[in-house]
């Protein structure tokens, strides 16, 4: 037992990641030996379809596929630009020029930043309920400024609302948060490919076509097909799995292994799907709270579960809800009861009648109204919660989360509304979904107790989705052997999604044997890559997934995110000069976040630099005065370097600001311990020791605080203490040995 170093904890930080029931036609399992040959030529645009399918090309070119990008120069323009000035905080906006000569002028009373680029908007997004318009700023870049266009308001608002950025942070509309070749057009357009180049930093992006076009969707041409026939293979038919799987390559929220997919891949292949166990972006019921778009929440949901796909509700070249873009179908709930009427699908058998309580033709009465309630999002786009919620007041009382009774009865109060829904509903109301929820809570507020909730939660969870959020949740207990029993057995017999949360597990807890490079050879790339990640400590780079992960990072190398992974992998080649570059691009490419600053910190450490990893630490401190691991590693850094008054007053801001924060408790102990404080020592121990039931590191080190204080009865219970947590703890049982126990 030690006071941890700093450099102890860099191999750890350098590997951090960050910055369902299968049917048998699931896309995992299909294979393309009992389908006609991929076709391999080019990707045809959307014209050379038109004269033969003429109906779908009708309602394509309506659609918010068909209007997702266009050359600037339309009516819509013509009023955009005709003289508006915006003032929105330090930023002042003018919009001139009309169609003819347009330009946007910014500037930032607070920055001497000059525009980029000469101001005239080349290209526009979206059409329906808001316009962005792109500005080319040098090397093939192009940048989205952060004001758009409200079509029926006729006026310019901030897509970030309140949320002013700064000239320099990493969203403001001139920085890479806003670039549109990396984070917008993919989805816009049809065969893009952004090209990035490593040397200059500038593209080379090119596409098939503006717009969501035939070929995105139905993928590459036959070689040398006839005129007479069709452009792609109509004899290849996909399952109703592969083609969802189309429509979240862009409506998921989703990190990209690369910009490859095609028809009849699976999206696990080429990207990792956001969950509720990522901070800040859903509520703990799983209701979005941040932008997630359509395909996550959808994959949480019973209906996901049970095998319904997007075109069983969404007319795919109209991109609206069956029955037409007037909602007709929606609003009286035609649409909804295709299933639910006579139980297709497996669906519930609902009577709406007797089913809601609410007058016919109300808002209370409608499917959607109270099931996919809608949140605004860049400002004032709404979109429909795809996870289709259950409204439980119950739950907005104790924890927040928002129900749809609460839109329509407020005013009566949240009691009310618990009153009548158990007067309605019953035990309905007592659904697994709100064990979870509590469950997901419990983790996220690192509540005592909460590894229990969530096992208990997860052993009768069916959905693939929930089942990896939970088990994600369970990382800070991955050595746990209740965790490790759930790990295992989900790696075997689990979802895509479930697999790729416990390769996370199985590899955080440092398994090295069969099952390890059973979730590296897994067939699903996704897997692979998280069992790369949390295990490339132990795997060699001539691996066949360290080249997976390689070419993922290359892909992502324009960001500041890509450039840290590029950073690790380079510290796993032992190449420390390429992650050093790699480090300080990240951190001069987002340049008010700590995370590239501490990330960097801890490299320097390891290589002995404390003073360099001192000077990034204490910009990170800046940067976030109240992140509490900030302090905790500018503390191991002072203790190495032999200044432990700095380093207990920097552990001691540390649990301040986080007073959950056991590793920062458990080191303040040790240090005050060899600082000859071992009443205080105590004190921190003890903390630690409660917030990691599991851990037996704070016990034994409780165990030989009480031995120097001869305190033998109270050194014997916490060594018990250590191996009851881990019956292998080979220090805490010689200890015993000692006391004659």
């Amino acid at each position: 037992m030690r006071f941890c170093s700093l450099t102890a904890l860099t191999a750890i930080a350098l590997l951090s990641f960050s910055c369902e029931k299968e049917s048998p036609e699931s896309a995992e399992n299909s294979t393309e030996t009992s389908m006609p040959p991929r076709p391999t030529g080019p990707l045809a645009k959307s014209s050379e379809c038109a004269a033969c399918h003429k109906e779908a090309t009708e309602a394509w070119k309506k659609s918010h596929h068909a209007l997702a990008h266009r050359d600037f120069g339309n009516a819509l323009d013509e009023e955009s630009f005709a003289g508006f000035e915006v003032t929105l905080g330090d930023a002042s906006w003018k919009f001139e020029g009309t169609a003819a000569e347009p330009r946007i002028v910014w500037s930032h009373k607070d920055s001497d930043m000059k525009q980029p680029g000469d101001g005239k908007p080349t290209m526009a997004i979206g059409v329906d309920p808001l316009v962005q318009y792109l500005l080319h700023t040098g090397d093939g870049r192009y940048q989205v400024p952060d004001l758009a266009w409200d079509i029926t308001k006729k006026e310019w608002f901030s897509i970030y609302g309140d949320d002013q950025r700064a000239p320099g942070e990493w969203g403001h509309w001139t920085e890479r948060g806003m670039n549109w070749n990396s984070q917008c057009a993919y989805c816009h357009f049809t065969g893009l490919e952004k090209n990035h180049d490593l040397e200059s930093d500038g593209y080379h992006t090119t596409w098939i076509e503006q717009g969501v076009g035939c070929a995105q969707c139905h993928g590459p041409s036959l070689e040398n097909h006839g005129s007479d026939e069709c452009v792609i293979n109509p004899a290849r038919k996909y399952t109703k799995e592969q083609w969802m799987h189309s429509c979240a390559t862009c409506h998921a929220r989703r990190g990209e292994f690369d910009e490859k997919f095609s028809i009849g891949d699976n999206f696990h292949d080429h990207y990792s799907l956001s969950l509720p166990s990522q901070p800040n972006l859903w509520y703990p019921d799983g209701q979005q709270l941040d932008e997630v778009y359509k395909f996550n929440n959808f994959l949480l949901s019973r209906m996901g579960h049970k095998g319904i796909g997007c075109t069983d509700c969404h007319d795919p070249h109209a991109g609206e809800p069956i029955g037409g873009g007037d909602d007709v179908a929606l609003r009286s709930n035609a649409l909804c009861m295709t299933c639910h009427a006579g139980g297709a699908n497996e669906a519930t058998v609902i009577n709406p009648a007797e089913h809601t309580f609410h007058k016919p033709g109300t808002k209370g009465a409608s499917c959607i109204d109270c099931h996919m309630p809608k949140r605004n999002y860049m400002g004032r786009d709404p979109r429909s919660d795809h996870r289709f919620p259950t409204p439980d007041p119950l739950l907005t009382k104790e924890l927040g989360t928002p129900n749809a009774c609460n839109n329509c009865h407020e005013d009566k109060g949240l009691d009310w509304q618990i009153e009548w829904t158990h007067k309605w509903y019953g035990e309905d109301m007592n659904a697994v979904s709100r064990k979870r929820t509590r469950a997901v809570h419990a983790a996220n507020e690192r509540r005592p107790g909460a590894l229990d909730q969530l096992i208990e939660s997860f052993d009768v969870e069916e959905i693939d989705g929930w089942q990896a959020t939970l088990l994600r949740l369970m990382e800070p207990w991955s050595g746990d052997s209740r965790v490790v029993q759930r790990a295992n057995r989900s790696a075997n017999d689990g979802g895509p999604l479930a697999r790729t949360a416990a390769a996370l597990l199985i590899g955080r807890r440092g398994e090295t044997g069969p099952l390890m490079e059973k979730v590296l050879t897994d067939p699903i790339k996704a897997v692979r890559i998280e069992a790369a990640w949390s295990s490339l400590d132990r795997i060699s780079i001539d691996h066949p997934t360290f080249a997976e992960i390689s070419a993922m990072a290359l892909h992502q190398s324009d960001q500041p995110q890509g450039a840290m992974t590029m950073a690790r992998l380079a510290v796993k080649r032992e190449d420390m000069a390429d992650a050093e570059k790699w480090f300080e691009r990240a951190a001069k490419w987002d340049p008010s976040s700590p995370l590239p600053r501490r990330d960097l910190a801890v490299f320097l450490s390891g290589l002995g630099r404390t003073g360099d990893s001192l000077k990034w630490l204490e910009e990170a401190g800046r940067l976030a005065p109240d992140n509490a691991e900030i302090p905790y590693l500018a503390a191991l850094a002072q203790a190495e370097t032999g200044n432990p008054d700095k380093a207990l007053g920097l552990l001691a801001n540390a649990v301040r600001i986080d007073p959950n924060f056991a590793r920062a408790w458990y080191n303040l102990g040790l240090l005050q311990s060899s600082q000859k404080q071992p009443q205080e020592a105590v004190v921190s121990l003890q903390r630690a020791a409660a917030l990691e039931p599991s851990n037996p590191d704070a016990p034994y080190a409780m165990a030989t605080v009480y031995l120097r204080l001869a305190q033998a009865e109270h050194a014997i219970n916490s060594a018990q203490e250590a191996l009851r947590r881990d019956p292998g703890h080979q220090q805490a049982a010689q200890l015993l040995r000692q006391l004659g126990r």
